[in-house]
């Protein structure tokens, strides 16, 4: 796959964008609590909301950048982007932390949406899903990096320092919507769906399922970021930097295997195997998590944590590559952008879901949760090989029906009926 250097400003974009998330997200809890004076569950119900927003909007948003075009759309959401960190720098309010908050969140989820959109379009269907893992692990080295910012930031103290580093955030979404308007518009790619462009996403079912099952797959990042801290903190002997060592094994496992993972997957069979492997993984994860609470041993704590993780990022990587194919190999040229965005909506669906259900079943029924949750996980991932079996299915069925007649072996019957060369000629004399 030949990478063009309008996907590398892609990539670069894809980078830096998430770098400037990354920092937001480690810092914007604490000082909206601890220097805005913003209450805990106010703080809570206005991220809630985001999230809700960006999921309401992903689709509007979506069908504006196909109609608009993608790079212009990258452009336009990254520049609000820019102003909702500008007004992390200079908020002094809880309205003042709501509107940038929620702001922020709708810029981050559609920009996303539309730099995986812009990435994808015009690449050949085969490349396409190791350019998506390729956009995923930029996403996560990104967040990666500016949490660490962050957590530096943190230490060093709250307040100026971090709106120093809101408003180079701003200057750097700024620059990326500068970027993204210098790119070319993707060539028109002919579509292999029969659907009218004009058709949203959720009217063709298979996307829909496939889309409903990734949201219950990657309730995997509210387990990493929300569940399983206060799990180790309140239910375990674990060691108090055990939560942010979890985080870090998740992501460089994430960033090591997903893109080579995804150029393996090239066939449905492969996509039904490799979901498979993710449901494994994730019922696995979830005996192991279980089992942390048991041990009072600091030491067989951590070691049986580490081995979770890694099960639960297995199942976190060929879940998502499962899922990318299943519901976004098909996608017609003209309704890219509301495709990714309506698939984007499984993300804000499973940011939501986590904190409000996952974590309750988790934290009340405890090892019992674990296993009920992870076994839900399990089972979506096994609705994704489904998937991916029945389209290899008729994958079989279409090659089998279109074979030219001229290699198949001749039959007496088939030779009786064939009309001769001569015939048609005469036909078309006369």
């Amino acid at each position: 796959m030949r990478t063009t250097s309008a996907r590398k400003l892609i990539g670069g974009a894809q980078l830096a964008t998430s770098t400037v998330e990354g920092v937001a997200l480690s810092t914007i809890v604490l000082q909206a609590t601890v220097e805005v004076g913003v209450p805990e569950s106010t703080v809570g119900m206005i991220l809630a909301a985001g999230a809700a927003s960006a999921m309401m909007l992903a689709m509007p948003l979506g069908h504006l950048a196909d109609r608009w075009g993608l790079g212009r759309a990258t452009a336009l959401f990254a520049a609000v982007g820019a102003s909702a960190l500008v007004g992390y720098a200079v908020m002094g309010s809880p309205a003042g932390f709501g509107v940038a908050a929620i702001a922020f969140a709708v810029a981050q989820s559609s920009s996303a949406a539309a730099r995986q959109a812009l990435a994808v379009a015009g690449a050949p269907p085969q490349d396409r899903l190791v350019i998506r893992a390729t956009m995923h692990t930029l996403l996560n080295v990104g967040i990666g990096v500016g949490t660490v910012i962050g957590a530096i930031l943190a230490a060093t103290g709250l307040g100026p320092n971090v709106r120093v580093a809101y408003a180079a955030g701003a200057i750097v979404m700024a620059a990326t919507a500068a970027v993204a308007l210098t790119l070319p518009r993707p060539p028109h790619r002919p579509t292999r769906s029969t659907d009218s462009p004009v058709a949203t996403a959720w009217r063709d079912p298979r996307f829909a399922l496939a889309s409903g099952l990734a949201a219950v797959i990657q309730l995997t990042m509210p387990v990493l970021a929300i569940i399983l801290p206060l799990w180790l903190i309140h239910r375990t002997a674990a060691p108090v930097w055990l939560p942010g060592a979890a985080l870090a094994v998740n992501t460089i496992l994430v960033i090591a295997f997903q893109r080579p993972t995804a150029a393996r997957v090239a066939t449905p069979r492969a996509t039904s195997r490799v979901a498979v492997t993710a449901a494994i993984g994730l019922a696995l994860a979830g005996m192991l998590l279980a089992a942390s609470s048991v041990w009072t041993t600091p030491g067989f704590v951590v070691a049986i944590v580490l081995t979770g993780i890694a099960a639960l990022t297995l199942g976190e990587v060929c879940g998502g590559i499962a899922t990318w194919r299943v519901a976004l190999d098909d996608v017609p040229a003209e309704a890219e952008g509301r495709y990714q965005a309506a698939f984007a909506m499984s993300t804000g669906l499973a940011r939501i879901t986590g904190p409000a259900l996952a974590l309750p079943l988790v934290m009340t029924l405890g090892p019992a949760g674990w296993l009920i949750l992870t076994t839900v996980m399990a089972l979506a991932c096994l609705g994704i090989a489904g998937l991916a079996r029945s389209q290899s299915v008729v994958s079989r069925r279409i090659e089998r029906d279109t074979i030219p007649e001229l290699v198949r072996p001749a039959t007496p019957a088939s030779l009786a009926t064939r009309p001769s060369h001569r015939r048609d000629s005469d036909r078309c004399a006369a």
